[in-house]
């Protein structure tokens, strides 16, 4: 099958089956006039499958085992090799009795799952065609709570092999049930001694919750503009998103966002620095299980949002520190921003990164020097929690005047010592939003300037950030 198209993406026409390993190559087609066509290489993926086993599983019986073949062994992979084949090892298997008690084997999930199929390995040493410890006839029950018990019905196990390469031999189709444990009672053996034993039980179910969150779960610095995305249960025709900062809110289900059809939501407002919960309820209410709640996840949100960091500017024309500050060659004030020769920002005095603005002020014949950057789209600094303004600035020196910045023309003087500015060690200033009188919503201009008749020096300034809270951190570095 081929298909011919312009975009570099594919969707398949026909859905993939599950557990399906596909092969695929693109052909890169030239245009007019020769339409030669380059043959890609193959290339291959695998879907997941159709079912999971399930981990985290507690194991008990009602009689005590063996030394060192306790009922853990029969989910703890002990003598499994990598191609699903047990050994011949006693002490990788369950054994208990001889006994007169009627003997059970119970298995607790770490929650309800959907259960597709159970495949058993029988006990296995090398004698057993004599000693016939293997469980042959055994009741299965399943629970939602572990004490309303549902009949599954009477199985019968195969015989183990007693050969270290015994693969399983039992399949027992678990039918969609839903179910948090699973009790097997033995109803007879192989042999006649009154001692049962299994090598391994592996339980598949059927993914119907939601799973393989993005963001990942714990995960730090996620942008407050993402978008979360998950793995969508089967047989889920909604999905319900809870999202909040209060883990308990989410867990019990009081802080729903909202309900999607597809598996990805985009959350309005997220704030800076905060921690959010979240999970999702895979709906479906024409199923005999109608919602599946998710186990509850969590990201933190980036710090804080850049304004400018001056990392993206180059010595190329277009994209040079002084075409987008605009300084005292156009705006008629003292100031030079960036460098008379390239490199024109500064790259040996920065904060953090590699690049820096030096703002160089002269107001022997003006009464100010500015910087002045405007941003093509209007931008909102009242969303995601913001609350300040901070900024890195590092004087030299002999500097004397006065700093300030103005936000869409309204002037906030310098909040700290008026000598700061002939400091060499980097500073942080800090704006509190609430107190700037100009329209945060549609922020349009950011100007940095100095003041003072006969003022003169340069400063560097770095890393305008936006914050929830007023960053209290100072960096101290006395040289370069």
């Amino acid at each position: 099958m081929s298909k011919s198209q312009v975009e570099t993406t594919y969707t398949p026409q026909d859905a993939l089956t599950y557990g399906t390993t596909y092969f695929w190559r693109v052909d890169e087609v030239n245009g007019a006039p020769d339409y030669t066509i380059f043959k890609g290489n193959v290339w291959s993926f695998t879907t997941e499958p159709f079912v999971y086993p399930i981990q985290n599983i507690v194991t008990t019986s009602n009689v005590v085992s063996s030394e060192g073949q306790g009922p853990e062994n029969t989910v703890n992979g002990s003598g499994l090799n990598a191609d699903d084949e047990h050994s011949i090892e006693s002490t990788d298997m369950w054994l208990v009795g001889p006994t007169t008690e009627s003997v059970y084997i119970q298995y607790e999930f770490d929650g309800v799952y959907k259960l597709h199929e159970m495949i058993v390995w029988n006990y296995n040493v090398q004698f057993e065609p004599i000693l016939g410890f293997g469980l042959r006839d055994v009741t299965i029950e399943h629970s939602e709570n572990g004490t309303d018990w549902t009949v599954l019905g009477d199985v019968s196990f195969a015989q183990a092999t007693a050969r270290p390469d015994y693969a399983a031999n039992t399949t027992v189709d678990l039918g969609g049930m839903v179910a948090r444990f699973i009790k097997i009672t033995v109803n007879s053996g192989y042999g006649q001694m009154e001692q049962f034993g299994l090598s391994e039980v592996r339980f598949l179910f059927i993914p119907t919750r939601a799973r393989g969150p993005e963001p990942m779960n714990g995960a730090s610095g996620v942008a407050v503009d993402a978008t979360l995305h998950w793995r969508a249960g089967r047989e889920a025709a909604a999905h319900e998103v809870y999202l909040s900062a209060d883990e308990a809110a989410v867990a019990d289900g009081t802080a729903l966002a909202g309900t999607v059809g597809n598996a990805s939501y985009t959350p309005t407002d997220l704030h800076l620095g905060t921690t959010y919960f979240w999970k999702v309820t895979e709906v479906n209410e024409a199923e005999p299980v109608g919602a599946w709640p998710g186990e509850v996840w969590s990201f933190t949100t980036q710090e804080f949002l850049v304004v400018d960091d001056f990392e993206a500017y180059t010595d190329d024309e277009g994209s040079r520190i002084y075409e987008m500050w605009i300084d005292g060659w156009e705006n008629q004030t003292g100031s030079t921003v960036g460098h008379l020769e390239a490199p024109f920002a500064e790259k040996f005095i920065v904060n953090g990164g590699g690049q820096a603005m030096p703002l160089f002020y002269d107001n022997a014949d003006v009464a100010i020097s500015e910087a002045v950057r405007t941003f093509d789209t209007p931008q909102d600094w009242t969303t995601n929690g913001v609350k300040s303004l901070s900024l890195y600035l590092r004087g030299a020196e002999g500097n004397d005047g006065r700093l300030y910045l103005k936000i869409n023309g309204t002037k906030v003087a310098y909040s700290g010592d008026a000598a700061d500015i002939d400091e060499t060690q980097w500073q942080i200033w800090n704006v509190e939003l609430s107190t700037v009188g100009a329209d945060l919503r549609r922020v349009t201009e950011l100007t940095i300037g100095v003041e003072g008749a006969g003022a003169k020096g340069v400063v560097y300034i770095d890393d305008i950030r936006l914050y929830s809270q007023a960053s209290e951190l100072i960096v101290l570095s006395a040289e370069p």
